[in-house]
């Protein structure tokens, strides 16, 4: 053989040796990747079962909107130094979610959490978003960046809601029976708690 066959055979087994070898960094890239979106969800699902972050949530989905009515809860939000323990409370339940939203924005747009996986797992945020809207508006009032991963989040949720209107199901698996077989005891059930006096 000559020198130029041996340089060429070498040359070609380096480029192999190479090429194998960025093939496997791929490989191992994308389990590593898969393996922190695991443990990002794994954080993200058990910081949102906690009882306080449940409590906040229905707070600010059923109480908050009657409480930002009190023109002293809109004040006390923007001056930390007026805030009296019951609306530093009801606060603390707001900002728990804003926040909570808000890193997982974070976390989404850093590629960190896959934005499919959160607009599937928290389709809530958008709901949230609405409710929290008020104190948004006023706290940007003085800083238009407050809480701009939890308006990302929102956004990605509301155009994978439209995206997909009959939910994130796979097209073409065929679909199970689902029988209500309580759909008319409890609409009924409902009108009759709708007809009771008040008092």
């Amino acid at each position: 053989m000559t020198f130029e066959l041996w340089n060429s055979l070498a040359t070609t087994a380096t480029f192999l040796v190479v090429a194998a070898a960025a093939i496997a960094a791929i490989v191992q890239l994308r389990h590593m990747r898969s393996s922190n979106q695991i443990l990002v969800l794994d954080s993200l699902l058990k910081e949102s079962a906690v009882p306080e972050f449940a409590e906040a949530q229905h707070f600010v989905f059923t109480e908050l909107s009657g409480i930002l009515r009190d023109p002293a809860f809109r004040y006390q939000l923007v001056q930390r130094d007026a805030r009296v323990p019951a609306n530093q409370a009801f606060m603390t339940k707001a900002f728990l979610v804003g926040n909570f939203y808000n890193y997982m924005g974070e976390l989404v747009k850093r590629c960190l959490l896959d934005a499919e996986i959160a607009c599937e797992y928290w389709g809530q945020v958008t709901t949230a978003w609405d409710a929290l809207l008020p104190i948004i508006a006023i706290t940007r009032r003085s800083d238009p960046r407050i809480w701009e991963n939890f308006e990302y989040v929102a956004v990605l949720v509301q155009d994978y809601v439209r995206a997909h209107p009959g939910g994130g199901y796979p097209r073409g698996v065929r679909r199970l029976t689902v029988n209500d077989d309580w759909i008319e005891a409890d609409t009924e059930y409902a009108a009759s708690i709708e007809r009771r006096p008040e008092g």
